[in-house]
C-alpha cells in the first residue's frame, strides 16, 4: 500500500492549516506623534515635488537660464524626497533619521519667516505650522520611545 504524501510535500497549499504568526502582525503599533510626523513629511515633500514641476513647467525662465532652472528642479524634487525617506525612516522606527529630518524642519520655519516679513503671513503659517509641529513631536515621550525601542 503506498504511503500518503505529507502535507508538506503537497503543491496544494493548506490554508486551513495552523500557521504561525505573520511578521506584519507581531509589530508593535506605532504612537500617533510618528504617525503624525510621517504625514507631515509626506505631505511636504509631495506639495514641494509638486509645486516644483508645476511652476517648472508653466513659468518661463526670467532670473535663471534653463540649465539653472533644471538644476532648482533637481535641487527642489532631491530636497522633497529626502523629506518623504525621512517620513518614511521615522514611520520604522530609524532613530538616526530624527536629526537631519528636524534640521529640514528647521529650515522650513526659518524660510517660513521671510513670508512673514513679506506680508503673506498666510503662506507662512502654511510653512510654519507643520513645521513646528513635527518638531515639537519629534522629541515627545512616545516618540522617543518608539525610536529608541526600534533601534
Amino acid at each position: 500500500m503506498p504511503e500518503k504524501d505529507s502535507p508538506r510535500d503537497s503543491p496544494q497549499p493548506d490554508f486551513n492549516a495552523p500557521q504561525g504568526p505573520r511578521r506584519f502582525t507581531q509589530a508593535r503599533s506605532r504612537p500617533w506623534p510618528v504617525w503624525v510626523i510621517f504625514l507631515i513629511l509626506l505631505m511636504q515633500g509631495l506639495a514641494l515635488g509638486i509645486n516644483t514641476v508645476a511652476s517648472f513647467v508653466v513659468s518661463e525662465s526670467a532670473v535663471l537660464d534653463t540649465v539653472g532652472m533644471i538644476a532648482m528642479l533637481v535641487l527642489y524634487l532631491l530636497f522633497g524626497a529626502i523629506l518623504i525617506l525621512l517620513g518614511f525612516r521615522i514611520f520604522m522606527g530609524a532613530a538616526g533619521a530624527r536629526t537631519p529630518a528636524m534640521v529640514l524642519q528647521l529650515l522650513i520655519v526659518v524660510l517660513s519667516f521671510s513670508f512673514f516679513a513679506g506680508g503673506l503671513w498666510q503662506v507662512g503659517l502654511l510653512f510654519v505650522v507643520p513645521a513646528a509641529l513635527a518638531m515639537l513631536l519629534a522629541f515627545v515621550q512616545p516618540t522617543r520611545d518608539w525610536l529608541d525601542a526600534t533601534s
